[in-house]
């Protein structure tokens, strides 16, 4: 869903990236800036500083989205910093979720913490696995469903804000896993056409 809002907003989002990039820096250098960020955070989570945290998965978001940026501004996108951008935002994720867990935070509806987290990075690995083997069978560009990372890392920013990131971890539960299903079912009937 906010995947659809990235040309909208290259208005704010390009003159912060030519900063970045008169300033010299790679997208590739701003991809780990972000995972440094990502680590920030989960420490954060894990010391329970929950809206501490919240701001550092902003920040996360914030590198996230001027990454890519950077490298369609300077023409200096790769294959391999598209692989890049994958990997350290799969880490990311679960580094917010181990964070979340040890810091006491994950614990809703009676149900342990470590199982809301599992639950949780499991359908937010699901919805990117699922995106990128139908996307690598052949589907076209698969971004559709209601957890995209953009939005999951809002929802995980916006409750850690008001102090209940636990609910936040509901909520991926349910959507992460909604969203897999719906990649599925859309990439079924798309590679159907396309055979």
């Amino acid at each position: 869903m906010l995947s659809g809002l990235r040309d909208k907003l290259g208005p704010i989002v390009d003159p912060i990236a030519d900063i970045f990039a008169r300033a010299g820096f790679s997208p590739n250098v701003l991809t780990l800036a972000g995972l440094l960020v990502g680590l920030a955070a989960a420490y954060l989570f894990a010391s329970g500083q929950e809206q501490l945290a919240g701001l550092a998965v902003l920040a996360c978001g914030f590198f996230d989205l001027i990454d890519g940026a950077v490298a369609r501004k300077t023409g200096s996108q790769t294959a391999f910093g598209g692989v890049l951008d994958s990997f350290v935002d799969r880490y990311v994720d679960l580094m917010f979720f181990i964070g979340i867990v040890i810091g006491g935070l994950a614990e809703a509806g009676g149900l342990p913490g470590w199982l809301w987290g599992v639950l949780a990075l499991s359908g937010s690995f699901m919805v990117s696995y699922t995106r990128a083997r139908a996307e690598a069978a052949g589907s076209e560009k698969l971004d559709i469903g209601f957890a995209e990372r953009g939005e999951r890392l809002l929802i995980i920013a916006i409750f850690s804000l008001l102090g209940c990131v636990r609910y936040a971890l509901v909520v991926l539960v349910f959507l992460t896993h909604l969203t897999a299903f719906h990649r599925l079912i859309a990439a079924r009937s798309r590679l159907a056409r396309a055979w």
